[in-house]
């Protein structure tokens, strides 16, 4: 039960990361448009230390279903973010399993390329249904999102976007593995502890 509990707060700590990049859209629409960017570093050591303590399946799709059941809870859930969180969740399960839950550096820097991904799921409608979603935000921001919005949802800035997460998200992932130490799945339930 204890160590349940130690996942599901690591997890909680994860969608936190996210909480915080949202917020600082408040502030300007170019954190919360482009929050896969910012994203991509913050949630990162929280994803590294649920991977190395526990190296079992599952826990990347339950960091996704985290991010999705929250943005429900707040209003902000819609069906692209569903994909994105399912999909990003099984391509990230897919790639740890390819490079060894238990043992596999490599599995946690690729799967978390892969959720890093997961922030622009629920951001894409921008780019999906701009009328909608621009009178939405005006709605709940400043007038500063009408005036920044056009010149953000340009083709060239979003794959810029995309190549900025991954790029990050990979280089940080690398950062804090570079003193991975394997461990075997039944560690997890003996008691073991890597520090």
């Amino acid at each position: 039960m204890e160590k349940a509990l130690r996942v599901i707060g690591l997890a909680v700590l994860y969608v936190v990361a996210f909480s915080i990049v949202e917020v600082l859209g408040i502030f300007h629409p170019y954190a919360w448009t482009y929050s896969a960017v910012l994203a991509s570093v913050l949630a990162a050591w929280p994803y590294f230390k649920l991977c190395q303590r526990y190296p079992i399946p599952g826990v990347a799709m339950l960091c996704a279903v985290l991010v999705l059941l929250f943005n429900f809870v707040i209003g902000q859930g819609h069906e692209f973010l569903a994909m994105g969180c399912f999909g990003f969740g099984f391509i990230a399960e897919g790639l740890r399993k390819l490079f060894g839950n238990c043992r596999g550096r490599w599995g946690v820097i690729t799967s978390y390329a892969a959720m890093s991904l997961i922030p622009f799921s629920k951001t894409c409608v921008l780019w999906i249904d701009y009328e909608t979603t621009l009178d939405m935000v005006i709605l709940n921001m400043r007038d500063i999102y009408y005036a920044s919005m056009g010149r953000m949802l340009s083709w060239p800035m979003l794959i810029s976007m995309l190549i900025a997460t991954i790029v990050l998200a990979v280089l940080t992932m690398w950062l804090l593995t570079m003193n991975w130490r394997p461990r075997e799945r039944y560690d997890v339930f003996r008691g073991y502890n890597p520090e």
